[in-house]
Parts: C-alpha cells; sequence; structure tokens
C-alpha cells in the first residue's frame, strides 16, 4: 500500500533475509554454472517427478468427475502426463533432451517475433533498436544451441538455471544493501 513505512527493524530483518537468500541462490548458480550437466539432471529429474505426481493426481481428480460425460477425456490428458512423467525418470537423458528442445524452439521463435516487432515498430517507437538486438540475441542462442544439439541437451538447461540462480542472488544481495541502509536513510529524513 502506498504512504506505509517499514519499522528500522523489519527493514534490518528483510535486509538479512535477502542477503541469505541471495547467497544461497548466487552460490547454486556458480555450482550450476560449474557443473551444468549436473544440475540438467537434477532439474530434469525434479520436472519427471512433479510431472509424475501431477498425472496421478489429476487421475484420482478425474475419478470424482465420474458423471460427467468428458471424465475420460480428463482421466487420459493426466494419464499422459503421468506416463512422460514416468519416462523421464526411468530414461533422464531424454527428458533433458526433449527440455533442450523446447529451449531452442522457444528461442528460435521469440527471436523471430522480436526481430519483426521491432522492425514493424520502427517509425513510431524510440529506440526500437533494442527490441531488434534482444531478438537477435534470442535468435542467435537458440541457433547456436541447435547447432550442437543433442549435445547441448547435456548441459544446456542446467547451465541457464544457474545463470538465473545466479542473478536471482545477485539481485538479493544487492537489494540486501539497500535495504540495510534504509533505516539510516530514514532517521536522517526525519531528523530534518
Amino acid at each position: 500500500m502506498p504512504g506505509h513505512m517499514l519499522s528500522p527493524t523489519a527493514l534490518s530483518r528483510s535486509a538479512r533475509s535477502f542477503r541469505t537468500v541471495g547467497i544461497v541462490f548466487a552460490g547454486l548458480g556458480v555450482l550450476a554454472i560449474l557443473i551444468p550437466a549436473a544440475a540438467t539432471v537434477i532439474v530434469e529429474q525434479l520436472v519427471a517427478w512433479l510431472m509424475l505426481f501431477w498425472g496421478v493426481a489429476g487421475l484420482l481428480f478425474a475419478r470424482s468427475f465420474k458423471a460427467f460425460s468428458e471424465w475420460k477425456i480428463v482421466a487420459a490428458g493426466f494419464a499422459v502426463v503421468a506416463l512422460i512423467g514416468l519416462f523421464f525418470v526411468v530414461y533422464p537423458g531424454t527428458g533433458a533432451a526433449v527440455m533442450t528442445a523446447i529451449l531452442i524452439a522457444v528461442f528460435l521463435m521469440e527471436g523471430i517475433l522480436s526481430i519483426l516487432l521491432g522492425l514493424r515498430t520502427s517509425g513510431q517507437v524510440a529506440h526500437w533498436q533494442w527490441v531488434v538486438a534482444s531478438g537477435a540475441c534470442s535468435f542467435i542462442l537458440g541457433a547456436v544451441i541447435l547447432s550442437q544439439w543433442p549435445q547441448t541437451a547435456n548441459w544446456v538447461v542446467g547451465f541457464l538455471v544457474g545463470l538465473n540462480f545466479l542473478s536471482t542472488g545477485l539481485a538479493m544481495l544487492l537489494l540486501s544493501r539497500v535495504a540495510s541502509h534504509l533505516p539510516n536513510r530514514l532517521a536522517g529524513r526525519q531528523n530534518r
């Protein structure tokens, strides 16, 4: 809510929490970047088990809809999710390959669409070149990963998750620095 100020104690606790989360995330990110193949297997297995549990829970949920004629379609959908999850649990490399293929498709499509959007708005929007540059980066990243596929399936998911964790961790650490200095700044304003 606008105008609501946190107490200096709450700000200081938040700063410690941000610092702790930042250190953990940054550490996990560095670890995933250093050993991306292991991180890829961990992420792939996490997704596989989640799909398996989601599918089984969905099947149990679908049973409660037996009064409706569509319950078999719902059950079939959840059965597919459960079977894919089970397949990825049993054959971990396949799950990583599928995830990498999806990432490749997303990067290539996002790249093409961003380039087209940037070019389309070139006469109407200032700094449209940044949209084109972003699209080009996405497209190039997708093309580089595709050029080495399926070998990239062994490491790319773990590496990208590592980059995400590292950037989140660094953001939390920077936020903790700002939050730790706020009580002093607020006290200085109140004394004026």
